[in-house]
């Protein structure tokens, strides 16, 4: 007998063709979902490597653009014109920049320092343009970088030479007084000393050229001793101020106890100066009057004056009219300074010679060798003050003294500019002015080689 087969409903699970089962919809939404957040961090990937890199480009810019801002401000530019600076810094190297600002202490206070500093902040902004995540709505974003740099503040210490010789020009022989003219008891109320009168104009012109508070001025003069007239100011009036009301020096008049004196004949009228200590024991020493060392050592001083200012550029310009034949006392030997009596013939205080040097010590140490040891004070980095130097030599007696060596002066000033402190120091220039005519430039030509310098 054969068996018998047993039927039951049987369910079809096989969906008919068009129409998924949930578990494919589940899958398909799972498989969309997945390939929008796959988008979504591509797009973040891609989008956010833009603006990592657009930012990059931004702040480069604005890097520069800072740098350029400080190199117009360390020249006394206006906020206005250093905008301007850092626009076209800024568009030419990026073109789409908005919003550009750019402060200083005059427009920030959280820039200002004490003493001041040359510190310009730039900030810009751009529009970024998204590729994919603009396809989830966000178009793009608006990105901003700011820098700040620093051009460096100066400070300079302007030493001028005051002697007597500074009021030759006013008449008569012009390497010596010898005309009432010459007189700076006459010339220095009338302010007509010359060329000491536009030796000083020259100088508030360069004055005129930095920029205050953020620079600072002291001004120093020499003759047969040193004068710190005012200490480094950064009050632009009270330097030019300074400047207006010096004097040539002015010896007592005839006799006086000591030094260099004033002589008149019978009629009252001013016939050179005479040194009577001279006269009668044949030392020169208190008679001369061109302390050009003792000039150089109170101007590196300034420098060390509070508030210091580590990071500014120190700078003495230094004129002279002639050679160094006067120097500080050093107390008892020598009550007016470094004199050998080897030295008590023409030319008086230094050696025939300038290429003799002697050291401190030596009883043949002199007016020259004392300059040239305060210059290598003032100029050599490691063991002095670091300062530079520049030097004016005007006038005849510069190349021409009447005894010893007749460039003795201009060897002198050229090594205090171009050699003293060393190869490691930041050296100057030594110019040469035959007159005043020349000044006005070579003012200028050091205020250009400082502006070279100042950005560190």
């Amino acid at each position: 007998m054969s068996p018998k087969l047993s039927l039951s409903p049987h369910k079809n699970t096989t969906a008919p063709p068009g129409k998924p089962s949930n578990e494919q919809g589940q899958i398909a939404i799972i498989i969309a979902a997945a390939i929008i957040g796959i988008l979504a961090i591509i797009g973040l990937l891609i989008d956010g490597g833009i603006l990592f890199i657009e930012h990059a480009r931004l702040r480069r810019a604005v890097d520069a653009a800072a740098i350029s801002a400080a190199n117009q401000f360390r020249e006394g530019y206006t906020i206005s014109q250093l905008t301007i600076a850092a626009n076209e810094f800024l568009n030419f190297n990026q073109t789409d920049v908005i919003n550009v600002r750019v402060d200083t202490c005059d427009t920030d206070a959280s820039l200002c320092t004490t003493p001041r500093r040359k510190i310009v902040r730039v900030t810009a902004s751009r529009q970024v343009q998204f590729g994919f995540l603009s396809l989830i709505g966000i178009n793009g974003t608006t990105i901003t970088a700011s820098a700040e740099s620093e051009a460096a503040s100066v400070d300079v210490v302007i030493v001028l030479d005051a002697s007597a010789s500074m009021a030759y020009e006013g008449g008569g022989a012009p390497d010596r007084a010898d005309s009432p003219a010459d007189d700076p008891a006459q010339c220095n109320p009338t302010r007509s000393c010359e060329p000491f009168e536009s030796i000083k104009a020259v100088a508030a012109e360069f004055v005129n050229q930095l920029y205050f508070p953020y620079d600072r001025v002291a001004i120093v003069t020499f003759d047969h001793d040193p004068h710190l007239i005012t200490p480094l100011s950064s009050d632009r009036t009270a330097v030019l101020s300074t400047l207006a009301n010096l004097n040539v020096y002015q010896p007592p008049v005839c006799p006086t106890a000591a030094g260099l004196c004033r002589n008149y004949d019978a009629s009252n009228n001013f016939v050179g100066f005479e040194c009577p200590i001279f006269r009668s024991t044949g030392d020169p020493s208190s008679c001369t009057s061109s302390n050009i060392g003792g000039g150089l050592r109170v101007a590196a001083n300034e420098f060390s004056r509070p508030p210091v200012r580590q990071d500014s550029l120190w700078v003495i310009i230094v004129l002279a009219g002639g050679p160094a034949n006067a120097t500080d006392p050093d107390l008892p030997s020598w009550p007016y300074g470094y004199c050998p009596p080897s030295t008590w013939v023409q030319p008086f205080c230094r050696d025939a010679s300038a290429l003799t040097r002697h050291a401190p010590g030596s009883p043949n140490y002199d007016a020259d060798d004392y300059a040239r040891d305060m210059a290598d004070f003032a100029a050599d980095p490691d063991n002095g003050q670091g300062a530079i130097i520049f030097t004016i030599g005007l006038g005849d007696l510069v190349r021409n003294a009447p005894a010893g060596d007749p460039d003795a002066g201009e060897q002198l000033l050229r090594y205090l500019a171009e050699e003293a402190g060393g190869s490691l120091a930041n050296h100057g220039v030594y110019y040469y002015a035959p007159s005043t005519a020349q000044l006005r430039d070579i003012f200028r030509e050091i205020a250009d080689n400082i502006a070279t310098r100042l950005t560190r």
